[in-house]
């Protein structure tokens, strides 16, 4: 009996330990292959590998909700544990209807970069100070990343929110 207690224990720890190499390896294969744009050209000579690593990269980040939940605060954050549909409204993914949370999954960007707040706290009110509730256009929001394309990006979104 005493054997077979140990060949539980053993199948839990390894199928753990499967499970644990698993997702490693598709973090990894993630951190190299990048988001599988032209990018990758600059960090790997065509026909050496690079393009078979950046379409796996691509299909597995198509299955990954990693990049989306960056772009939309459900990663390294507490945004999501509240912003998840039921506690609070979630953010809307369809690139049709919130077509910068779609951009922005592809740089893995998180809710904070345009809306600012405070993502390491659980209370509403700690959480949301200093927010931007609605970004859009924003010199504030957008200036960080897009200094270069700010009027742009700034038309951009303000053409697809109506102006808003």
């Amino acid at each position: 009996m005493k054997s077979s207690r140990k060949g539980i224990r053993f199948g839990k720890y390894w199928r753990a330990g499967v499970a644990f190499a698993a997702v490693s390896a598709l973090a990894a294969v993630l951190a190299v292959g990048g988001t599988g744009s032209d990018e990758t050209g600059d960090r790997m000579a065509a026909g050496w590998g690079g393009e078979a690593t950046a379409a796996l990269a691509q299909h597995a980040s198509a299955l990954s909700p990693i990049g989306l939940a960056n772009a939309c605060g459900l990663g390294a954050s507490s945004c999501f544990k509240c912003h998840n549909g039921k506690r609070a409204e979630a953010p809307k993914t369809d690139a049709a209807t919130a077509p910068w949370h779609a951009q922005h999954a592809k740089v893995n960007n998180s809710c904070v970069g345009c809306h600012s707040g405070n993502p390491r706290m659980m209370k509403q009110d700690m959480a949301h100070k200093n927010l931007l509730a609605k970004p859009l256009g924003s010199a504030e929001a957008c200036g960080g990343c897009h200094k270069a394309d700010l009027a742009k990006v700034q038309g951009v979104y303000q053409a697809i929110s109506g102006g808003k």
